[in-house]
């Protein structure tokens, strides 16, 4: 994992003052050595977290006519070097980075067809002066670029490295504040910049004579009707156990973040058997959701070095401030906190972890989401009136509590609250489908969006939070409108890129650990999107051939448990001492920048309510990242 930048304009040599700087920008990404190569017309920089081939592999890298940068991993790049060594290519190192420049030498670039990890690369060819770059599949590593002042093409791992060259003064996009607002996160086609690009996943940039075309060099596959559960449970087997063997190929120690999930246990349970003593790590907080007796039950299973990371001190006020450091753009998500506490006592331990990232977007894991458009489409079609049905189900939840309540007064053993949880939240996807019944729902794809929405249009206009004026989403890759495994490529395509991803990125890459995910394996991941949806959820469960699949190698409390995550108590945060003063500094003074872009007294109404605890914690962070990074507003 590294660190990449670039500058490409006429008589590079001029910039040999500023590829350092950008470089020490994000020098977290790769601590470990650092390069720059300078071609006519093209400046290349580098941070190395050296993972594979330690002793070589340094970058740039440059081969004759050719010049590369990568951030990211090929897994399977020993198979793909073989191959190409038949066709007579030889290699210097053995290096995962030699075989990109290899591929671009024999492919050009076709080269993606065949290239698999995550990735974001550029490759300068200085015969042909042109740049090519790439992302990953699903938006694993970073890209972004922006034309400078006097013309040049710009091109960085993160936002902070392009601003730190001085050759681009930013424009706030203050469309991209609605997205934020409802999300949490800026959309991931975009930036909060109107003059700073990201190059979407899955998509390659061309830069020739001054122009750019970018194109999409990979589509989410359609869906696979003829296959049946035990083939597609055989394959699921075969694909997982060798995409987590592939990303256990490293040069360091390699570890692995284990929660109370299915996903993470997974992998725990694969690599495991791979690696002897495999270094485990779990988090809890004091307030909220444990599952740490849960993961602990994997790590007894599978004799892992298991490290618990619990009831950390910190002050909440110092790592909001840590937070406006790490991320370049407005990210609201207080999962972020816990991410970087785990990654930052993580990599004491380890230079590589893996995760189970994805695995809900891919096999049906958001079941109080998918499921209940499944009973939602059920009940639409039912003969029982909705009142009788509605009646039924809040009576069933009522007692559900009450039994939960007397076995936790009796004080069962540490699983009783398993069963009685799964109950509930049976019947509390029931209940959530009985509200969506007259929702309008033949396009999927516009109600997964719009039904992820956290601001009514009500909380908007009382803000004043303008919507955008252009429609930025992606709209590849999805089946007919009304099919319901279009809500998970929505999530697939909005939400992993554009929260998951660079949640993980910059909390991992902050502390310079490198995070993998199995699940993303290109063939993998390739085969769970192809599934039908039913061999991902159905009225009973989650990620149903994930289950069917693994669910042997689980321990009984991973098996009947129910989906939390990352859980902060966010709402006992915002009534910290500290947190207070810092809201009475950023939310209630007129004279913040906040209050150039949405109303001083909407807000004030909103905040003083009470009854908005989300929206409450995206302002504040809002109006912390406006306070400290560049925030011009294009008259």
């Amino acid at each position: 994992m590294c660190g990449i930048c670039g500058i490409v304009y006429k008589e590079a040599q001029q910039y040999r003052n500023i590829i350092p700087k950008m470089l020490k920008a994000i020098l977290h990404r790769g601590p470990d050595e650092n390069g720059k190569w300078f071609f006519d017309n093209c400046a290349l920089g580098h941070t190395r977290l050296s993972i594979v081939d330690i002793k070589s592999g340094q970058q740039p890298m440059v081969k004759r006519n050719l010049g590369l940068v990568f951030n990211g991993e090929i897994y399977g790049y020993k198979e793909l070097r073989k191959g190409l060594l038949k066709r007579g290519i030889s290699f210097e190192t053995n290096s995962d980075t030699e075989v990109i420049l290899a591929m671009y030498q024999c492919h050009g670039q076709r080269m993606m067809s065949y290239l698999p990890g995550m990735f974001a690369f550029a490759v300068w060819d200085d015969e042909s002066q042109t740049l090519f770059c790439a992302r990953d599949r699903f938006g694993e590593k970073p890209f972004y670029y922006a034309w400078g002042k006097n013309g040049e093409f710009i091109f960085a791992s993160e936002i902070k490295a392009i601003l730190a060259s001085d050759l681009v003064e930013p424009v706030l996009d203050d469309g991209q504040l609605w997205h934020y607002m409802n999300y949490s996160y800026i959309y991931p086609t975009r930036t909060i910049y109107r003059n700073i690009h990201t190059l979407p996943p899955a998509h390659t940039l061309v830069l020739k004579n001054g122009i750019v075309e970018i194109e999409r060099y990979w589509h989410l596959p359609g869906t696979n009707t003829d296959i049946t559960e035990h083939e597609a449970i055989d394959e699921f087997k075969r694909l997982f156990k060798k995409a987590v063997e592939r990303q256990l190929v490293a040069d360091v120690p390699v570890a692995a973040f284990l929660s109370g999930g299915l996903d993470s246990g997974s992998v725990v349970a694969v690599a495991a058997q791979l690696v002897p003593q495999l270094t485990t790590i779990s988090f809890a907080f004091r307030e909220g959701i444990d599952e740490s007796y849960t993961a602990r039950t994997m790590a007894e299973r599978y004799n892992t070095n298991h490290i618990e990371i619990r009831d950390i001190d910190f002050d909440m006020s110092e790592m909001l401030e840590k937070m406006q450091q790490i991320f370049d753009e407005p990210f609201a998500d207080p999962a972020v906190i816990p991410a970087y506490l785990i990654s930052k006592e993580a990599r004491k331990y380890a230079k590589v972890v893996l995760t189970g990232d994805a695995g809900d977007e891919l096999l049906g894991g958001y079941d109080r989401r998918y499921r209940a458009l499944l009973y939602m489409q059920r009940y639409q079609k039912s003969e029982i009136p909705s009142f009788i049905r509605n009646d039924f189900l809040h009576c069933k939840r009522f007692i559900n509590r009450l039994i939960r309540k007397i076995k936790k007064c009796a004080g069962s053993s540490k699983t009783y609250p398993l069963t009685i949880e799964r109950a509930l939240r049976n019947t509390d996807i029931k209940l959530q489908a009985m509200t969506m019944l007259c929702d309008d729902t033949k396009d999927i794809v516009g109600y997964a969006r719009k039904k992820g929405q956290m601001l009514s249009e009500y909380l908007q206009r009382e803000i004043g939070l303008l919507s955008p004026k252009d429609d930025y989403r992606i709209y590849d890759g999805f089946l007919e409108t009304e099919a319901l495994d279009n809500a998970l490529r929505v999530d697939l395509q909005d939400y992993l890129p554009g929260n998951g991803f660079l949640k993980t990125d910059r909390t991992t890459m902050s502390v310079s650990l490198e995070s993998r995910t199995p699940f993303c394996d290109k063939d993998l991941a390739e085969f769970c999107v192809s599934l039908p949806f039913s061999m991902k959820v159905n009225y009973d469960q989650d990620k149903y051939i994930l289950r069917k699949a693994m669910g042997d190698m689980w321990t009984e409390p991973v098996r009947l448990g129910v989906k939390n995550g990352f859980s902060p108590p966010f709402d006992k945060w915002l009534q910290e001492n500290k947190v207070r003063e810092m809201e009475e500094y950023y939310l209630k003074c007129k004279g913040r920048k906040l209050f150039q872009v949405l109303s001083y007294d909407g807000v004030q109404k909103l905040i003083n309510s009470k009854k908005y605890v989300w929206p409450e914690w995206s302002l504040l962070m809002l109006s912390m990242w406006m306070e400290k990074h560049p925030c011009n507003f294009e008259s």
